[in-house]
C-alpha cells in the first residue's frame, strides 16, 4: 500500500457509506450507480470529508466520478448491475468487515445503505460513535426467477431499527403494513413516497409530519431517496433539527430527478438557493 493511501485509511473520515457501488444500465449505457456512491458525492459536493467501503468487480468504470472521495474496496470478478432497478445481470461478492479500515469505525456520519444484501446487519455494532443512518432496501430485497428483483420483508427490522439514529425507506421497498412497527421502533423514520412527498416520524412515533415534494421535471428518480438520506443526515448533525434537515433532505432530492445518474447530485449551495426561492427560512 502506498504512503498517501496508507495514511488516508488511517484517518476517520467524517461521512463514511458502506454499500455496493454498482453499474446501473441505461439501453447500451453504463453509469455509476448504488446509494453508497450517490451518498458520498453528495457529501463530497459539500465539501465534507467523506469515503466509501463497498465491493466491486474487475469490469467496474466508474472511479473517475469517485475522485476526491476514499475508497476502500474489494475487487471480485464483477460488479453488481442492474437494469431499470428491476432485474440485476451480476452480483458482487458481499463486502467484509475486514474491508472497511479499523479507524473508519470512528467516523462522524455512517450511512449504512446495502441494495442487495451486500452487508451483514451486524455491521452496526462497530459504530458506537457515530451518528447512524440506515438505508435498509437492500435488506429488503431478492433476487428472483429471471434475475428480478422481489420485495421481501426485512427480518431482523426488530433489532436494528431501536439501535440507529435514522432510517430512510421507500414506499416501493416496504410492506404498507409493517411501517407502523418501524415507526414505533425508530427514533427517526422516513417514509418517501416520490411525488407525493414524504412522511417524517420521530420521537418514537410520537411525533409525525407531512412532507412535500419540490416538484421538478423528472427524468431520472433513481438515487433521490439516497440523496435525501445523506442530506438529512449532513444536515441533521449541523442543526439537531429533525423538521428542518428533513426539508432540507427533500430539497436536495429534488435535484436529482432533473438529471440521469450521479449528475443530478447538487452542491450545498444549489440546495441553500433553492430553499430561499420555495420560502424556507435556515
Amino acid at each position: 500500500m502506498k504512503k498517501k493511501e496508507a495514511l488516508s485509511q488511517a484517518k476517520p473520515p467524517y461521512f463514511l457509506s458502506l454499500g455496493f457501488i454498482t453499474h446501473d444500465l441505461y439501453g447500451n449505457r453504463k453509469v455509476i450507480g448504488g446509494a453508497s456512491a450517490y451518498s458520498a458525492i453528495l457529501a463530497r459536493k459539500f465539501r465534507v470529508d467523506s469515503a466509501i467501503a463497498s465491493s466491486i468487480g474487475e469490469d467496474f468504470e466508474g472511479l473517475d466520478s469517485l475522485k476526491g472521495i476514499r475508497l476502500a474496496y474489494q475487487i471480485g470478478e464483477r460488479t453488481t448491475t442492474f437494469i431499470n432497478k428491476q432485474y440485476v445481470t451480476s452480483v458482487a461478492d458481499r463486502i467484509k468487515e475486514e474491508t472497511i479500515p479499523e479507524a473508519w469505525f470512528n467516523a462522524e456520519i455512517v450511512y449504512i445503505c446495502p441494495v442487495l444484501n451486500e452487508l451483514e446487519e451486524k455491521i452496526i455494532r462497530r459504530f458506537n460513535g457515530s451518528v447512524i443512518g440506515v438505508a435498509p432496501q437492500g435488506w429488503m430485497r431478492s433476487i428472483g426467477e429471471g434475475w428480478r428483483i422481489e420485495k421481501k420483508r426485512w427480518e431482523k427490522a426488530n433489532e436494528i431499527l431501536p439501535k440507529v439514529d435514522f432510517v430512510v425507506v421507500s414506499e416501493e421497498d416496504a410492506f404498507e403494513e409493517d411501517v407502523p412497527e418501524y415507526v414505533e421502533l425508530s427514533n427517526i423514520f422516513v417514509l418517501t413516497r416520490s411525488r407525493k412527498g414524504a412522511e417524517l416520524y420521530w420521537d418514537k412515533g410520537k411525533r409525525h409530519e407531512h412532507l412535500p415534494a419540490f416538484e421538478r421535471e423528472e427524468m431520472d428518480a433513481t438515487g433521490a431517496g439516497d440523496v435525501f438520506g445523506a442530506a438529512f443526515l449532513l444536515r441533521y448533525c449541523e442543526t439537531k433539527d429533525v423538521h428542518r434537515a428533513a426539508i432540507f433532505a427533500s430539497c436536495a432530492a429534488s435535484f436529482v430527478v432533473e438529471k440521469e445518474g450521479v449528475e443530478g447530485v447538487p452542491y450545498r449551495e444549489e440546495v441553500m438557493e433553492r430553499l430561499e426561492k420555495e420560502g424556507e427560512k435556515f
